[in-house]
């Protein structure tokens, strides 16, 4: 229940989980450069797995997903569910748990290298069945477990009512199907382009801004939210389009996994009930406090 009485609403987030290797550099590597990391931590994440966290601070939220037989699968597992997390539709493979390689700069920029691993190995049928039990409102979905997975989710929330989100990342060519079932579609600037170029090939697709990705977007798909960091997020759905700053911050510590805490909070909070405007307005506040935050104390 929430403060008010009303239900927590019910989330479902189909997606990776990943055990992270951060590295603390002094500057991020040159092509053929051997560099020492001056710190070094293992901690739980992938898309999939910070979004449901992001979810999960605000709401009932189910993480679907596969993981490794390992004792990372098993870290997964227990630190998703001391953040409030649902994990009992993660299967377990014998496959290890995925891995992602990330090294971030004294400013806060990171760079990433992801191992999907067990990631791969998530079936339609496992979510379609695990959707079936969970009964969502809302499901949110990225790109790095397999397409047909989040087909899908796409598939399940439009035969049953559900409102599907997609957080295209990494992002990769896509079924049309797929894109026009977002509502919203989530992306950042450089991403949209590579949408609109996909949607309208051998058209322009030189977009000059945010609004301008989100304004193009939206004949496209039910919905679309173009985030541009300090800069903000512009939203354009059919009833309204707007534009809301991003939420000053001291200092920027570490940047990786804001895009998540954006998705999984503005996914929350549209499975509540809450109009876009607001919705992105909540979510772009989530995020940037989570960037002035460092990894372990998130």
């Amino acid at each position: 229940m929430t403060s008010s009485g009303a239900p927590r609403p019910r989330v479902a987030v189909v997606g990776s989980v990943n055990v992270d290797l951060v590295f603390r550099v002094d500057r991020h590597v040159r092509p053929g450069e051997t560099m020492l990391a001056s710190a070094y931590a293992e901690v739980v994440g992938g898309k999939g797995y910070n979004q449901a966290v992001a979810a999960g601070r605000r709401g009932e939220s189910h993480l679907i997903g596969a993981i490794g037989n390992d004792r990372f699968g098993t870290d997964a597992i227990e630190q998703a569910e001391r953040r409030g997390v649902l994990t009992g539709e993660l299967t377990r493979t014998g496959t290890p748990t995925g891995r992602a390689f990330i090294s971030v700069s004294p400013g806060g920029e990171n760079s990433i290298v992801v191992a999907p691993l067990a990631n791969r190995e998530l079936t339609p049928e496992q979510v379609r069945t695990a959707l079936e039990r969970i009964r969502p409102i809302a499901v949110l979905a990225q790109l790095e477990t397999p397409m047909d997975a989040v087909l899908a989710a796409a598939r399940w929330c439009a035969s049953n009512g559900g409102r599907f989100i997609l957080n295209p990342s990494p992002v990769a060519a896509m079924p049309i199907e797929l894109i026009a079932a977002a509502d919203p579609l989530i992306v950042n600037e450089g991403e949209s382009v590579a949408i609109l170029e996909q949607l309208r090939p051998g058209g322009d697709v030189d977009v000059a801004d945010h609004r301008a990705a989100a304004d193009a977007l939206a004949g496209f798909v039910r919905s679309a939210v173009v985030t541009a960091g300090a800069r903000g997020a512009t939203y354009a759905a059919s009833t309204s389009r707007g534009h809301v700053p991003a939420t000053t911050v001291e200092s920027v510590v570490d940047t990786a996994g804001a895009g998540d805490e954006f998705a999984g909070t503005l996914t929350t909070a549209l499975a509540g009930g809450m109009p876009i405007d607001a919705a992105v307005r909540r979510a772009s506040h989530a995020a940037s406090a989570l960037v002035a935050t460092s990894r372990s104390d998130r």
